[in-house]
């Protein structure tokens, strides 16, 4: 009876992974380092089901990160891009009938008509910076792209979680030592906390496996409030500051050559 053909349990890990990748859900950062060392794991020892269910989840995670950090701009880059359209199409259209009335009436051009001359003049600057917008409206709408930074908690969280994995194996830490370092997990300095604890030696009689996955339920609570609602609530406040000034902008080049004119057609009635 002929042996049944050996099955590479890594090579099955990453073809399940690329198939997920592929489908639209991100494996971790779906980086080549995070697929080893996932891999990795589970050539130890650990379960791929497990491994790809918290690889995913991270992943998701990185993603919904990557996006709230440009949705804030969706609006007002919006804002910017019709307010340099408007001012390039006021500056083009109003400037030579304002120079006629001006003529007409024999008054003397004040800084309203200056204005329009000076957004007539920069009207490719303005439909550059309006393309500019649309494109930064469209990135914070479409964007899906997570970030590679170095170890971060989120990082740390998957980390753990694969390390409980492995643990629940029967593989101690010295065994997985290179997975961990994987994940940026070992440096006090740098880890979340409760980490250097689940990665210690005295556990208080906790379990390994069970302080690891309270380690990394702790680093995703800290990935999630990171980058929660002051770091979000800042991001607002720029975008919003940046789309005042446009429209302060638009409302000068629409507004102060009408107030201008007038003021100086008064200015000449009253000295007649």
């Amino acid at each position: 009876m002929a042996a049944a053909p050996h099955t590479d349990p890594t090579a099955a890990f990453r073809a399940r992974a690329a198939g997920l990748s592929a489908a639209g859900l991100p494996v971790a950062w779906a980086g080549p380092a995070a697929t080893a060392a996932l891999a990795e794991a589970v050539r130890l020892g650990a379960d791929a089901d497990r491994i790809l269910e918290a690889a995913v989840s991270t992943g998701q995670d990185a993603s919904t990160r990557a996006r709230g950090a440009w949705r804030p701009w969706f609006y007002p880059a919006l804002v910017c891009a019709g307010a340099a359209l408007g001012a390039a199409l006021l500056g083009t259209g109003l400037t030579p009938w304002f120079e006629g009335v001006y003529a007409e009436f024999r008054v003397r051009p004040g800084s309203g008509l200056g204005l329009l001359e000076a957004a007539r003049a920069a009207a490719p600057w303005l439909l550059a910076a309006m393309t500019a917008a649309l494109a930064v409206a469209w990135w914070a709408a479409t964007s899906r792209r997570s970030r590679t930074a170095g170890p971060d908690s989120l990082r740390a969280a998957l980390g753990c979680e694969t390390l409980a994995a492995l643990a629940d194996a029967g593989v101690s830490l010295e065994e997985a030592a290179a997975v961990a370092d994987s994940f940026g997990i070992g440096s006090a300095a740098s880890a979340p906390p409760l980490v250097p604890w689940a990665t210690g030696i005295d556990l208080g009689g906790v379990p390994r496996e069970e302080a690891l996955r309270q380690a990394g339920k702790v680093a995703r609570a800290r990935a999630a409030r990171r980058d929660g609602d002051a770091r979000q609530f800042g991001r607002i406040v720029v975008a919003l500051v940046i789309a005042g000034l446009a429209v302060l902008t638009y409302a000068l080049v629409l507004f102060l050559p009408a107030i201008d004119f007038f003021m100086a057609i008064s200015e000449a009635s009253a000295s007649r």
